[in-house]
């Protein structure tokens, strides 16, 4: 036995020589141990360490192989995720969840896929190849017990304490949930494989059987006699025909699905006092077809048990060390998995545990009887459910994705290795759904001809497949398109394909499979036609006499007893093998199954599909045998049977091998020829002048039959017509009598009338005098009061405007009145700033004077002392005479600066007369401004005066003091002027704030 300790690495290879398997039970034990150091959880060296103070052993919780038994995966008590890959001799952590897993499975379908059940009720969705998270179910309301998938993969049971839960995994919608009553809870829920069934076992040992598309009720499992049994563990075959269930007791009890009846009951040793849990082993150990269950008891030993033969094969464990607590056996049947209760990791080789315990048949029980106590009940069939392949060199992976779905078909021209892809085929069983796209389309090498592809399809629908919805309806529009349009370029290609009735049934699976691409549909199904189909319209219309003839030589070779039984109950060819062909099989089988099947076929020449045939029918033999009439063979051929498909193609590559060349149909139908590039290869393998007899005969009548419609459609509508003309003549009929009665009737009624009518004229006249009279009083009353209301609205009216009109004074007054006295505010604060411009300009003057008049007495007196005084004083005299002229230059200057701010205070006066529009005061205004402007006109006409005057009085050639006199008399002038000048704009005031308050409107007033 080897021991390999991982120590809790992350990764490496699992041993460092290839094990060799104990003598005893070819075991391999795989051990886990992490060390513990100052408090601290470390993974250190790759070595194998005892079980020592320093070192705690991680035990093994669940451990379940992938999907060809070649990898493994296994958890650890700490929620670490081992992958482990026999062949490759490596191991590698895939997650880390943190939590103890309770439940461990993988997806059938996607066999990247890995469901584990942590203690914290959820069920976690890993990829392997990514080693990523994909999405979590939950949480549950108890602790998990199991998870089972069925073979489509779309749906999840959890079994939990309390209930079941079924998740779709696509959307992650929990779908339903199952719980059991007050006192009968749930035991175990699973699917059943290979069929639409789910299984469901109470506490109460009640079985109960269901639907999975519509989770309807559809049958129940018998009761047992005696004791009750207490199911704990069941166990299915692969195909799904059998159930074993097995519970506290050392009784297990097998029914069979199909019947419905419990078939065995297997008593086990009494040393056997509880069943753990039950496996069934695939294929076959010892040469012979038998049926291998392997029962896990509580004492920990695995015990291999032959069903048919009752016999105790052998057993695994028994030493303290290795009780094992669960085990997991792989899909081909070659390797077990067991979890010890020490929480080690076993590995035995079950072929060679065989060889190796050459125990004596032991009869492990007596058959007790179900049904009747005086017949035995049978044993399961000798013939075991499926083969296992021998073991192959794993492939190595590709990129592996968490995304489901297929991936996109690669170009024309990309063409893989035959000899790798039958190796595969035959070590696997079929292509992986994510690579068959592709792979079909380089076993066909399809040319993907686009150019002619589109000129087929621009032909538009042919007329045979118009109505293509009424014949064959379809759910899906898209489908139904798709299918149309494959038909149509197909029958432009060659007319044939518009007469054979069987082409839409035969072409739809792969309609179906490759939906999403047009062109590769068309060329797969042309490719089909033009190898696996091409002999079979020589005959047409009839069926292919010279395929069914091969068929029928297979058979005979291979099978002459099921042939001689068809012959004497004449049943021919065409009754037992032309249905499988005509549909390609996809009747018989399922879609699974089906892919499978032509997985194999393309792999092949074009014979192999005939071979399939005749194997199919050979497997069928002991069902076909019963049937003796034409209707039941063919119902058989036309139904999905319980034939299993593996043994099949076993037996189609069997009769490929052994068929003599005589016979062989390669010789007829020869090797495989892929359609052309650029433009397709034409298809004339038929009796053109029938099909086109045919077309001629259906074209003539589908002419007839639009002459007929339209004569038809002429003569209905003429019949219309006149049926529509007869009945308006009838209706007018009708209606004119009735209008002569109604008019004699009407006669009578108006004598009546008028004798009726005369009474009431004279009382009327009595009435409309009396009318009359009230009405003119009543008018004469309304007329008086709507006078005294009209009176009553004028006064209430003028007093209203009376009341508005002393409103409207007052408001003018008022406002009139804050005017006045704004214009008076302004015109103070003008006084004064005039005032103060005055003072100032008076001072400035008499400044100025005074200085003239010092200069004067300075000059004068050097006038007077020039006389005695040297010429050279003169330059300074004519200086200072200049610097006085440029004194009252000044002085002029700011006079004239100070009569400008006047004037323009004047003009803001000006303006705001303007914007209260007195139109009037500013007309008069005007005026005396242009007095007042011809009075500053005229002052400075007198002040430039005054200032020459100065200025001469000054100048000493004539040595003439008389000027200096006058100054006094035209300062006085002066000052009377700007005196005469403030009255004037005194004046001016006063008149505008006297216009203001006799002017009467309110608007003036409104700025």
């Amino acid at each position: 036995m080897e021991s390999i300790d991982l120590c809790g690495g992350d990764g490496g290879s699992i041993w460092g020589r290839k094990p060799t398997p104990r003598e005893k039970d070819g075991l391999v034990q795989v051990n886990l141990y992490y060390f513990i150091f100052f408090r601290f959880l470390l993974s250190i060296r790759n070595t194998r360490i005892g079980l020592t103070a320093a070192g705690r052993h991680v035990p093994f919780t669940r451990v379940t192989f992938g999907c060809h038994g070649n990898w493994f995966i296994a958890t650890d008590q700490l929620g670490v995720i081992y992958s482990f890959d026999v062949y490759r001799n490596k191991y590698q952590v895939v997650y880390r969840l943190g939590k103890t897993c309770t439940a461990l499975l993988i997806s059938h379908t996607y066999s990247n896929e890995l469901f584990v059940a942590t203690n914290d009720l959820n069920v976690h969705c890993i990829n392997i190849g990514s080693r990523q998270l994909i999405t979590t179910f939950g949480p549950h309301e108890a602790s998990i017990k199991s998870l089972s998938l069925p073979q489509s993969g779309q749906y999840l049971l959890v079994v939990t304490a309390c209930d079941s839960v079924l998740w779709d995994i696509n959307t992650g919608i929990r779908r339903k949930t199952l719980c059991g009553g007050e006192s009968v809870g749930v035991q175990d829920v699973f699917f059943l494989p290979l069929t639409n069934s789910i299984i469901t076992c109470f506490k109460d040992d009640s079985i109960h059987v269901w639907d999975t598309s519509t989770l309807d009720y559809k049958y129940n499992l018998p009761l047992p006699s005696g004791p009750p049994p207490h199911y704990r563990a069941f166990a299915t075959t692969q195909d799904g025909s059998f159930l074993v269930a097995g519970g506290r007791s050392n009784i297990l009890y097998i029914w069979s699905m199909k019947r419905h009846v419990l078939e065995h009951v297997i008593q086990l040793p009494s040393k056997v006092k509880n069943v753990k849990q039950l496996l069934f082993v695939p294929g076959t150990f010892d040469g012979h077809k038998s049926q291998v269950l392997g029962m896990l008891a509580q004492d920990g030993l695995l015990r291999f048990v032959s069903v048919t033969g009752c016999q105790l094969l052998f057993t695994l464990g028994g030493k303290d060390e290795e009780l094992i607590s669960m085990a997991h056996i792989d899909p081909m049947g070659r390797h077990v998995a067991a979890v010890t209760e020490q929480g080690s990791l076993l590995i035995y080789d079950l072929s060679h545990s065989l060889k190796a315990h050459h125990l004596p048949s032991l009869t492990v029980s007596e058959l007790f009887q179900v049904e009747k106590s005086s017949s035995q009940v049978s044993k399961l069939s000798s013939s075991s459910t499926s083969v296992p392949d021998p073991p192959v060199k794993p492939v190595s992976k590709t990129s592996q994705s968490a995304k489901r779905g297929e991936t996109s078909s690669a170009g024309g021209g990309v063409s893989l290795n035959l000899a790798k892809l039958r190796s595969i085929l035959r070590g696997y069983g079929e292509y992986p759904a994510k690579y068959r796209s592709f792979i079909w389309r380089s076993l066909l090498q399809l040319p993907l001809n686009h150019m002619s592809y589109s000129t087929l399809l621009d032909k538009g629908t042919h007329s045979a497949y118009i109505d293509i919805g009424d014949k064959y309806p379809i759910k899906s529009q898209k489908l139904l398109r798709i299918l149309q349009r494959t038909l149509s370029a197909l029958s432009h290609w060659s007319p044939l394909f518009s007469e054979v009735d069987y082409l839409p049934p035969l072409i739809f699976p792969f309609v179906k499979h490759f939906q999403n691409n047009q062109l590769v549909i068309f060329e797969m199904v042309a490719t089909i036609l033009f190898n696996w189909c091409s002999h079979w319209f020589e005959y047409f219309p009839n069926p292919p006499l010279n395929v069914l003839s091969l068929v029928e030589n297979l058979l005979s070779h291979h099978d002459n007893h099921l042939l001689q039984h068809f012959v004497s109950h004449n049943i021919t060819a065409q009754v037992y093998a032309w249905p499988l062909l005509q549909t390609l099989f996809s009747e018989a089988l399922s879609k699974e199954e089906w892919l499978k099947l032509w997985d194999n076929v393309l792999s092949q020449p074009p014979s192999f599909l005939l071979m399939v045939a005749a194997a199919y029918i050979s497997c069928a033999r002991s069902a076909l045998l019963k049937c003796t009439t034409v209707e039941d063979v063919e119902y058989f051929m036309r139904h999905q049977s319980t034939v299993n498909l593996k043994v099949v193609l076993q037996d189609a590559y069997r009769m490929q091998e052994a068929t003599p060349p005589a016979i062989h149909p390669h010789k007829t139908l020869g090797d495989f020829v892929p359609l052309t590039s650029g433009a397709y290869p034409i298809f004339n393998k038929y009796p053109k002048y029938i099909v086109n007899y045919q077309l001629q005969e259906k074209e003539r009548i589908r002419r007839e039959e639009q002459e007929y419609l339209r004569q038809r459609q002429q003569t209905l509508e003429l019949e219309r017509l006149a049926e529509q003309r007869r009945q308006e003549d009838e209706a007018w009929q009708r209606q004119h009598e009735l209008l002569l009665q109604a008019e004699s009737q009407r006669k009578k009624m108006l004598e009546l009338e008028e004798e009726k009518l005369s009474d009431q004229r004279a009382r009327l006249a009595a009435m409309k005098r009396e009318a009359k009279l009230k009405e003119l009083k009543s008018l004469d009353d309304a007329r008086q009061k709507y006078l005294q209301q009209q009176q009553t609205l004028r006064e209430l009216e003028i007093e209203k405007m009376d009341k508005e009109i002393e409103k409207k004074v007052l408001l003018r007054d008022k406002e009139t009145q804050e005017a006045i006295e704004e214009v008076e505010i302004r015109s103070l604060e003008l006084q004064a700033q005039r005032a103060c411009l005055e003072r100032e300009l008076l001072r400035r003057h008499e400044l100025a004077m005074y200085r003239l008049r010092n200069a004067h007495e300075v000059e004068r007196e050097r006038t007077e002392s020039e006389r005695f005084s040297p010429p050279s004083k003169i330059a300074d005299i004519q200086e200072a005479q200049s610097n006085m002229i440029q004194l009252e230059n000044d002085l002029q200057a700011r006079n004239n600066e100070d009569i400008a701010l006047a004037c323009r205070e004047l003009r803001s006066l000006q303006n705001d007369l303007k914007e209260q529009n007195l139109q009037a005061a500013q007309e008069k205004y005007k005026e005396e401004e242009k007095k007042l402007e011809t009075a500053f006109m005229k002052l400075q006409t007198m002040k430039d005066s005054s200032s020459s005057e100065e200025i001469s009085s000054i100048n000493p050639p004539d040595n003439n003091h008389t000027g200096a006199g006058q100054w006094p008399h035209h300062r006085k002038q002066l000052n009377g002027e700007e005196t005469q000048l403030l009255h004037s704009v005194h004046n001016l005031r006063r008149r505008i704030a006297q216009h203001m308050r006799d002017s009467t409107s309110p608007s003036l007033l409104s700025t």
